[in-house]
């Protein structure tokens, strides 16, 4: 019989950036929340050129010492906000995202800062901010502050249905968010034409009385969300059904919500480019923080 993993703390990525360190403010709210530590991670990489040196070198002395003064800097910051959170400093070394998909093992949450490429850049490039949300075994939060949104406020949550066992784990983690938050939560369900006819077109179809169809859909998000409902009576939900790709409807939505929660398939930049992620896209475009859930 295999023993459950036992997850515990929110790991923030802090790399120097100001998004990393705005990404952290939205953690140790989150942290305070869900009554969990703080720990607050910088990744020492292994250059290629580093390669022979011993823990003593100068160099490698160097780069501890401004990494410790930047988590230091991210811990004092945070804390002038956030002073019942137990925070925690680590250093480790390793390839960022390889070293953050470690930690996603036992962790609770991973938040890290947006992405530092463009969504194009990270098809050739790659991104570890994509790697990671691909990766983890445990919900990635990646922060996407272009409004100004205050760090937990009265926005609600939005999450994905899809009716996928990925779609299904983001449900899960979206309920206990909004619970835990204190938020409402709005679920949003997408449909399109292509999606009953193929790619069959006909100018019949801009006559199709669609009634029979949304009805169905209508019943079948509100039956999904029956037993999550039943779980978290005190999280306020509203269905939507919108018509179009779930990519467009969701960034519309990001607008007005505090955190969106999606499942994402792994897909590799690459592929993503040509089968389409609607992840991705978020983690790339999105006006709000987005949970992205592949495991845990």
């Amino acid at each position: 019989m295999a023993t459950e993993i036992i997850r515990h703390g929110i790991v923030a990525g802090i790399d120097g950036s100001d998004g990393a360190v705005e990404a952290a403010h939205w953690a140790a709210s989150a942290a305070r929340r869900f009554e969990e530590p703080l720990r607050l991670v910088h990744v020492l990489p292994k250059h290629p050129e580093s390669r022979g040196r011993t823990s003593t070198d100068d160099s490698g002395h160097d780069l501890r010492s401004e990494a410790g003064a930047l988590l230091e800097a991210a811990e004092r910051v945070l804390r002038e906000a956030q002073r019942d959170v137990e925070i925690e400093r680590s250093l480790v070394e390793g390839p960022p995202a390889r070293a953050l998909i470690d930690l996603s093992r036992t962790a609770r949450m991973i938040v890290l800062g947006p992405a530092a490429t463009s969504e194009m850049k990270s098809v050739y490039a790659g991104s570890d901010v994509v790697r990671v949300s691909n990766r983890a075994e445990c919900p990635v939060v990646v922060w996407r502050g272009i409004q100004g949104h205050d760090v937990i406020g009265n926005r609600p949550i939005v999450v994905g249905v899809d009716g996928s066992e990925l779609s299904d784990m983001a449900v899960a983690h979206a309920f206990e968010f909004a619970s835990f938050f204190g938020a409402p939560l709005v679920a949003v369900h997408t449909w399109a034409e292509h999606s009953t006819f193929g790619a069959w077109y006909s100018e019949a179809r801009r006559f199709t009385d669609w009634t029979d169809l949304v009805q169905h859909e209508e019943a079948w998000l509100a039956e999904s969300l029956a037993g999550w409902c039943e779980r978290y009576p005190d999280v306020e939900v509203t269905r939507c059904l919108e018509r179009g790709g779930p990519m467009k409807v969701l960034l519309e939505y990001s607008f007005g919500a505090q955190l969106i929660a999606v499942g994402s398939h792994g897909r590799s930049p690459f592929t993503a480019s040509f089968i389409g992620s609607t992840s991705q896209s978020l983690i790339h475009h999105a006006r709000c923080p987005v949970l992205v859930c592949r495991k845990g």
